[in-house]
């Protein structure tokens, strides 16, 4: 996110120290009384949340933005991902009302395609020089059903030669 601009990077999620090892800033992690975190950290600011997880995650955030962000400050919600396997959340009207959040799809077309090229492109530029890697695992195709299913990392990459 750096290299989009972010002067600051926040990320929530189980896994503590592996998203502190990835760089934010502050780190929230999900249980305990994570809306009173989320409010503490947010009411420094935010512009941009990029939503992997949606469901109850997403509905504390958009509540703890429409809690701590005053004045009509625009914060853009993007939703990128259901992680959570919830396809629906319950979301007060409050929130939307008390708040400038700006709903945002991360798919096809939630923006035009030539700037979606534009920032495939800007990822390859940066990927190189940052040394950015997924890491990965070559699997047999005869064991792809239980590596597809385990847990964590690395990230089963399928390739046909």
């Amino acid at each position: 996110m750096r290299h989009l601009g972010a002067a600051k990077v926040i990320a929530t999620g189980r896994n503590e120290t592996e998203l502190a090892s990835l760089g934010a800033d502050a780190v929230i992690p999900i249980g305990g009384d994570y809306e009173r975190a989320l409010i503490s950290e947010l009411s420094h600011g935010i512009d941009v949340v990029l939503d992997y997880l949606w469901g109850k995650t997403a509905r504390t955030v958009m509540i703890a933005i429409a809690r701590s962000i005053e004045d009509a400050h625009p914060v853009r919600f993007v939703h990128i991902g259901g992680a959570s396997g919830e396809e629906s959340i319950d979301l007060p009207g409050a929130a939307l009302r008390s708040s400038a959040i700006q709903l945002m799809g991360s798919g096809a077309k939630s923006v035009p395609y030539s700037r979606l090229l534009d920032a495939v492109r800007s990822v390859f530029t940066i990927a190189v020089p940052e040394k950015l890697q997924i890491e990965t695992k070559t699997v047999s195709l005869s064991a792809i059903a239980d590596a597809w299913n385990a847990p964590g990392k690395p990230r089963v990459v399928v390739t046909m030669k």
